[in-house]
């Protein structure tokens, strides 16, 4: 699949930039069976809403809250360049929470100097719309953007580059999917590992009662299954496989970023952002029932940058949405 920021010239071009006020933040889109609204709203980025694929409710609202990054620490903590962020320029940097909000967007000129990219083309026979954001906060660069194919498939996908430390560092982006499968209040998760014995659902099946987190377990192909519970239809999410040179969407943090997926009850109140901070994980989980309501599904990638690649090197991850009638 192209990886669209790769051809994008990066640098603004002075005096041919239209004022940020002239361009809009949201629109309306119709596309193939596909019909959307979209957003760069508060600081959860690029959101979607009213996702629908022939003309049924797939998402109620996508978003990317934050992007948390993690460097290494070079110097152990009883080493003088430890101290006092005397060892910044070669390891003690963060963490970070990025949030990307409005202020953040650079114009692309590839896409008519607009902030926000909406455009079509064909890779492999099959039709894609591409909707991104390219931004800028410190020594990033970040372009977040949702692939649609004309076939039922969304790749939500954060693409990034820079160094602020010349260290080897994880971005770890937090999706957020609000489902409402169908347009009701009656979602199911189903969690598949091969060789997981037969809980009712078939051999490999979970359902997934009360709010949970999760991980990925590559080798037993994990994966994970929302639908409806009345007429079936739903939305997999699969484990990115990578965009080069990455194979994945890496693995979890100790004590940072400890997990791939968390699942958990709607509530109105919880949909504000990040409110964690940089060291902070994912919350809101009261085990609370998730059985046949609005359920809440959040993903996260975790982005290794090896700093002996160099601050241009781009890197991408995320993971794969498929709908299933």
């Amino acid at each position: 699949m192209r990886m669209a920021l790769v051809a994008i010239c990066l640098c603004t071009v002075l005096g041919l930039v239209a004022p940020a006020s002239a361009e809009p933040r949201s629109g309306t889109i119709t596309w193939e069976k596909w019909t959307l609204e979209w957003e760069v709203y508060g600081n959860q980025s690029l959101v979607l809403t009213e996702v629908m694929f022939d003309n049924e409710l797939v998402l109620a609202k996508a978003s990317l809250p934050v992007i948390k990054v993690k460097y290494e620490r070079e110097w152990p903590w009883y080493h003088p360049y430890s101290w006092f962020g005397i060892g910044r320029s070669t390891g003690r940097c963060g963490p970070f929470q990025d949030r990307i909000t409005w202020k953040h967007l650079d114009p692309m000129p590839s896409c008519g100097n607009s902030k926000v990219c909406v455009q079509t083309y064909s890779s492999g026979g099959v039709k894609w719309l591409e909707i991104g954001v390219y931004a800028r906060i410190g020594e990033y660069h970040l372009y977040h953007v949702w692939y649609l194919s004309e076939h039922g498939e969304i790749r939500p996908v954060l693409q990034s580059r820079g160094l602020s430390c010349n260290t080897t560092h994880q971005h770890h982006p937090y999706w957020r999917l609000d489902f409402g499968i169908a347009g009701e209040n009656r979602d199911q998760v189903f969690e598949y590992t091969d060789g997981v014995a037969n809980e009712g659902w078939g051999p490999g099946w979970r359902k997934y009662t009360n709010e949970v987190n999760a991980v990925k377990d590559p080798s037993k192909h994990r994966s994970w299954f929302v639908r409806d519970s009345q007429n079936g239809h739903g939305v997999w999410v699969l484990p990115g496989d990578g965009y080069p040179p990455l194979m994945d969407d890496g693995v979890p943090q100790s004590c940072f970023s400890k997990q791939d997926v968390g699942v958990r009850l709607y509530h109105e109140e919880e949909d504000s952002g990040w409110i964690s901070g940089a060291r902070g994980d994912l919350g809101y989980i009261d085990g609370e029932g998730v059985r046949e309501k609005d359920v809440v599904f959040w993903y996260i990638a975790h982005l290794p940058h090896n700093a002996a690649l160099g601050p241009a090197a781009w890197l991408a991850v995320g993971p794969v949405l498929k709908v299933q009638r």
